[in-house]
């Protein structure tokens, strides 16, 4: 054997083998894409088909009931009104609660001058009845002094004393108006001071 035969002995079973390594790779590639053209194809399929669903469904649900879109809107102004209603509630809550708190500090205000007022009132009140106690005495005392007043000069001679005392309880009596005045004013102070 030449050393041309030999080497082509050693390349035949190199060669035989070579159709079937190729067989073998086409028959892989033959199956992957298979697999890729049945698995992956109808899921690009449907991702690419999707938007066009979708479009396909809102316009057939127009078509199905075209006052969605105004039904949609009112429902929105719905929503938004009961929005503002629990607004107002809150608000009317907020109202009855400053209310409350209102009457009662009112309450408490018209207590305090009551309690204020009858102490001045009291006070007051035996004030005038002094006073009037007071005129009364006066009044009977120039009833009785209209009698020496026909005879004025024997009478105001004679009478000298009793007028002093006269003239003392007019004193008296103009003091104790001037307290009542006095004191009605220290009141009317007070209450318009509160």
């Amino acid at each position: 054997m030449t050393t041309a035969m030999s080497r082509h002995a050693a390349t035949e079973p190199r060669i035989a083998g070579l159709p079937r390594v190729y067989w073998l790779r086409g028959v892989t590639l033959l199956i992957g894409l298979l697999v890729v053209s049945l698995y992956l194809l109808p899921r690009i399929y449907n991702l690419v088909a999707t938007p066009y669903r979708l479009d396909n469904a809102v316009v057939s649900a127009n078509k199905y009931n075209p006052a969605l879109d105004r039904i949609v809107d009112h429902e929105k102004v719905t929503l938004t009104a009961f929005a503002a209603l629990d607004s107002m509630d809150a608000s009317l809550a907020d109202v009855l609660e400053t209310d409350a708190v209102v009457a009662a500090q009112l309450k408490r205000l018209i207590g305090q001058i009551r309690n204020d007022l009858q102490p001045i009132l009291k006070s007051a009140d035996g004030d005038v009845g002094d006073l009037i106690v007071s005129l009364n005495g006066l009044t009977s005392r120039i009833k009785t002094l209209q009698p020496p007043v026909d005879g004025a000069t024997k009478a105001v001679a004679g009478d000298r004393v009793e007028l002093q005392r006269i003239l003392d309880d007019a004193s008296s009596t103009a003091g104790k108006v001037h307290d009542a005045r006095v004191s009605a004013e220290n009141g009317a102070r007070s209450l318009s001071g509160r």
